[in-house]
């Protein structure tokens, strides 16, 4: 009876489990984002899985990675880590991999490709353009490093709730919050919505992360029934519905779509990993192997493959052309690898 009962429910532990797999699935889905967005600017082979891909999937995979990182920290918090460790931890991560790629590439682009000064250059590797002229060329890590800033305080918010309605009922508010600022800033101050929006309108994701990781840290689950449901929801919504081209809904609806197909995939390396079957075994074992390489490099990836990214559309190397795609992803792969190697010889210099 117990055996069949917990065949009817997905453990969110899994989540846990192939926690590395889905960050690997991510940073791919992104990089996909980013063919199917050149495709639609360029107006290039724009339809079919391309179509599809830009009003189903979107840019989803940010709001992944920050949901997914919202979970691995309140897992890290929950050990008792100082805050001045975490913090430590935190920005190493991220600032060191960032000056490395970041600084030579605004370098170039700023004092070298367009000669805009070198006020300029400081404005743009500091973020401060990004709060004003709409420079978005590594945005994500302003954004993680303002989620790591403030996680501290939303763990307290979700852990120290009294019940599962308290802990749900205060992320909500955080979400809704969320929500009503960016609207305010869409109505009355539009210039900054634009330029901030697609940073802002994550927080309802990363805010998510922190919930899940404390229902996945307490081992709850859901019925497998639901997931199957909540995925069938959000694809048969999505599109009909026309979010995908509204400005704050639409991140969200993407975002919606994009965890229910997470948990499905779970559900899914679940069932096979405990497969009777040799080759269900030998499946989830070669999926997990292939995205979990990935899911070790992702900022290291996000990073070389945006400037790459950017450096060759500068120069007339356009990648909605699959060549051109091809040596982008060739390059950043290799690249990555190296900025992983340097990163960890400074941390390792720095401790």
């Amino acid at each position: 009876m117990n055996g069949n009962l917990s065949t009817k429910k997905l453990s969110l532990e899994s989540l846990s489990t192939y926690r590395n797999v889905l960050m690997g699935l991510e940073i791919l889905l992104i990089i996909i984002f980013h063919f199917t967005e050149d495709c639609r600017l360029y107006d290039v082979r724009y339809g079919g899985w391309v179509e599809w891909f830009d009003i189903y999937i979107h840019s989803s995979g940010v709001d992944m990675f920050l949901l997914l990182s919202g979970m691995g920290l309140y897992f890290s918090m929950k050990k008792g880590t100082g805050q001045k460790a975490f913090y430590r931890k935190r920005f190493e991560k991220i600032l060191i991999p960032y000056v490395i790629v970041a600084v030579p590439a605004w370098f170039w682009l700023d004092l070298i490709q367009e000669k805009n000064g070198i006020l300029a250059f400081l404005a743009d590797v500091s973020f401060v353009s990004f709060f004003f002229q709409e420079k978005r060329w590594f945005w994500y890590i302003l954004m993680a490093g303002i989620c790591y800033l403030i996680f501290p305080y939303v763990f307290r918010l979700a852990d120290q709730a009294r019940d599962t309605l308290e802990e749900k009922m205060r992320i909500i508010v955080l979400c809704l919050m969320t929500t009503t600022a960016l609207v305010l800033l869409e109505l009355y101050h539009h210039d900054l919505y634009v330029n901030i929006s697609i940073a802002v309108s994550r927080f309802p994701a990363f805010f998510t992360g922190a919930l899940i990781g404390k229902a996945v840290y307490e081992k709850r689950s859901i019925p497998r029934m639901a997931v199957i449901a909540m995925t069938a929801g959000a694809v048969a919504f999505a599109g009909p519905l026309g979010l995908a081209d509204k400005s704050i809904i639409g991140v969200y609806m993407a975002a919606f779509v994009n965890l229910s197909l997470c948990l499905l995939l779970v559900m899914g390396l679940d069932a096979l990993s405990r497969g009777k079957r040799s080759w269900a075994r030998y499946t989830e074992r070669g999926i997990c192997r292939v995205l979990g390489w990935f899911g070790k490099y992702t900022i290291e990836l996000y990073l070389i493959h945006v400037a790459v990214r950017r450096i060759m559309k500068t120069l007339g190397f356009y990648t909605y052309r699959f060549s051109w795609e091809a040596v982008m992803i060739i390059i950043s792969i290799v690249l990555a690898l190296v900025l992983s190697r340097v990163t960890g010889w400074i941390q390792k210099r720095i401790q």
